[in-house]
């Protein structure tokens, strides 16, 4: 059984890291001029084949067990249910050309969840992790070779006031940047594996180096805050040693002091410094801000009174916008204005619940991790952690539901971390 959930879950990997490849694939290939119709079909029928191993991977686990092991954690089921509901209220529209793609996405993230639960109830978090190794590798090579390679050709698309790198997701940028956060957490807190001790923290230092590097390349200002605060805050309420708080609160300070300098004397995040800095904006908002604020205000002023209650239905909000905001494919930008234009108040509520009470219990977790004997169980609490509050909670300016390419692997880790959190194994072997 150890070696059929080994297989299941690398064999998912495998395929979102051909997710994490096939725009750059597509692009390099000079395909692009087809438009994103074959990008969509082919991450349509890569999530159909991440469905299917999924499904059977749970079909196995009843058949061997008798029983599939849920958590508990009713938000996650209500949050389950509200999809379904929104789901429904698509169908009975006829719109199975925008539900069908979120919804399969949804049941693979809430399904990867409770696989990857099961799994690690029946095995230590060491073989949970080293499960993932073998896609972190992958995917570090990818995204150094692709990002480099753009940088090499100087083929970096112009955007928002920045040269923003796209890698391996060519031309989406946020989608890059979101997938080598995850990659940069894995590797800060997995490691690699390498028989040399010297030569595993040269080798660790040179690539985490590099992953940083094309990280800020991408210029995502939420993304570059978000990483490092929650790396530092997590940090700091993670240990309960008062020279190590001292430590990095010293960092923090550096940090900041670094960054500034950085700022005004070279080209380092020239986006940010144009928000707070640039005297041109005094009172007013950038472009990449505006385009938000009008995707809000747009949406907000054209919901119908009898859809503020449950919403348009699930996966509707592109063909609304492009409505509303007389614009095609444009995309929330913001999880929390997704889940109420398509679910309504109610979906909105069930999802600011799943986010706060699973941020509570992973705070939770993270502040009494020094009971955890196994720094394996250690390694999953704050690289879930990390990847949810950094991604998923701070997700009011991103699209991360729709790259599953960064989502199956937060939910992955969300799975294999839940039994830690509710002790439902031994923690103290």
């Amino acid at each position: 059984m150890l070696l059929k959930h080994k297989f299941s879950i690398q064999l998912i990997l495998f395929f979102v890291w051909i997710g994490s490849i096939t725009y750059s694939i597509i692009y390099y290939l000079g395909l692009h001029k087809e438009g994103e119709l074959l990008a969509k079909t082919t991450h349509l029928s890569i999530n159909t084949i991440i469905f299917a191993i999924i499904f059977s991977a749970l079909f196995i686990q009843y058949r061997t067990y008798k029983k599939i092991k849920l958590p508990r954690l009713q938000v996650f089921w209500l949050f389950f249910a509200i999809i379904l509901l929104m789901s429904f209220e698509s169908i009975i529209q006829l719109k199975f050309k925008d539900v069908t793609p979120s919804l399969i996405r949804f049941l693979n993230y809430f399904g990867i969840f409770i696989l990857a639960y099961n799994i690690r109830i029946e095995n230590n978090a060491k073989f949970c992790i080293s499960i993932m190794k073998p896609f972190i590798m992958l995917s570090i090579i990818s995204c150094i070779g692709f990002g480099f390679y753009e940088i090499y050709i100087d083929d970096i698309q112009y955007l928002n006031n920045a040269h923003r790198l796209s890698g391996s997701f060519k031309f989406h940028q946020l989608a890059n940047g979101m997938y080598l956060f995850t990659i940069i957490a894995c590797t800060i807190f997995f490691k690699l594996n390498t028989k040399n001790k010297l030569l595993k923290n040269i080798i660790y230092a040179i690539i985490i180096l590099l992953l940083t590097y094309l990280f800020l390349r991408v210029h995502s200002r939420l993304l570059f805050l978000s990483l490092f605060s929650t790396l530092l805050v997590l940090f700091f309420i993670g240990t309960n040693r008062i020279l190590v708080k001292f430590n990095i609160i010293l960092a923090t300070v550096y940090l900041l002091i670094a960054g500034l300098f950085l700022m005004f004397n070279f080209d380092f995040q020239p986006r940010l410094k144009n928000m707070l800095f640039s005297s041109s904006n005094y009172g007013q908002v950038d472009s990449s801000s505006k385009t938000r604020f009008e995707i809000i205000d747009n949406s907000l002023a054209a919901i119908d009174e009898k859809d503020v209650v449950f919403g348009k239905g699930l996966g509707i909000f592109n063909s609304f916008y492009a409505e509303v905001g007389d614009k095609e494919g444009v995309a929330a930008h913001n999880n929390y204005l997704l889940f109420f234009i398509e679910g309504g108040i109610i979906a909105l509520v069930t999802y600011l619940l799943f986010e706060f009470i699973l941020l509570f219990k992973l705070f939770r977790a993270i502040k009494s991790n020094f009971r955890l004997k196994h720094e394996s169980d250690k390694k999953l609490i704050f690289a879930a952690a990390t990847v949810f509050i950094g991604i998923e909670f701070l997700g009011f300016l991103l699209n991360n539901y729709y790259f599953y390419q960064s989502e199956i692997i937060i939910w992955l880790l969300l799975g294999f971390s839940y039994p830690i959190i509710e002790r439902k194994v031994n923690i103290h072997e």
